[in-house]
């Protein structure tokens, strides 16, 4: 049993470290995605750059555990209402999809930030943008950096062409190449063909999503030339792992 000042103590810091938010709506997009709207006077006046994560208490109340804490990047944060809006990928993977799954409309939560994790400010356009399902909430907020989507070719790699294409154009991406994944990952053959193909005509890239994917990607961009400083990696899971960055 915790003790009644342990306790306390555990609540102080909670609220320290976290702010008190809840959803406000819900949108089913798709059948494995979902707009999750989430308010709070924490996130009120947030100073917000497009690419910024927030981290949700997905699992847990309470600093003592046991808990999980998954990052996410918002499509978009009002901070006049408090308000974030963040496009969840339902994919039955882990406690984080399973949260985003069962929220609805006043389910309460925790969240910390928003905390910096790749400005979409600064790569250089023309840019090309490679991801997954997990990187188009993050795709997405490109649409409210000064350019928009302008002059950024988007790559992606997901499971299904169809579902994917129907969402990314309800968000005002039907242009982005969609390339389905494949056993052995025999599709990043196509997939490099894509990114390096419009890296030579952008000169900057952003690789999100799948670690391995960005790693052979990685290796063929700069085996095109790209030095290091044109292209950001931000890996956002790996098989077996937790969430590195977020979505």
């Amino acid at each position: 049993m915790i003790s009644t000042s342990k306790s306390r103590l555990t609540t102080l810091l909670l609220d320290l470290a976290t702010h008190e938010t809840e959803v406000h709506h819900v949108e089913e997009v798709s059948p494995h995605f979902r707009l999750v709207s989430i308010t709070g006077d924490g996130l009120r006046n947030a100073s917000w750059t497009p690419g910024d994560i927030v981290q949700v208490i997905v699992v847990g109340a309470a600093l003592l555990g046991p808990w999980e804490i998954r990052s996410y990047t918002p499509l978009a944060l009002d901070p006049e209402t408090g308000t974030a809006e963040i496009l969840w990928y339902v994919h039955g993977g882990g406690p984080g999809s399973d949260w985003g799954a069962s929220a609805t409309a006043g389910t309460s939560c925790r969240v910390v930030g928003p905390r910096r994790a790749v400005s979409l400010l600064k790569p250089r356009r023309p840019l090309v943008f490679f991801g997954d399902e997990t990187s188009f909430s993050t795709a997405i907020a490109a649409r409210a950096t000064p350019s928009g989507f302008q002059d950024v070719r988007f790559v992606f790699e997901v499971d299904s062409v169809e579902e994917s294409r129907a969402v990314l154009g309800r968000f005002g991406l039907s242009d982005a190449v969609v390339v389905a994944r494949e056993p052995g990952d025999d599709h990043l053959h196509a997939v490099e063909r894509e990114v390096v193909g419009a890296y030579r005509s952008a000169g900057s890239g952003l690789l999100t999503g799948k670690a391995s994917s960005i790693q052979h990607l990685y290796r063929a961009l700069r085996a095109a030339g790209a030095q290091g400083r044109q292209v950001n990696n931000v890996p956002y899971w790996a098989p077996g792992k937790k969430g590195l960055k977020g979505h």
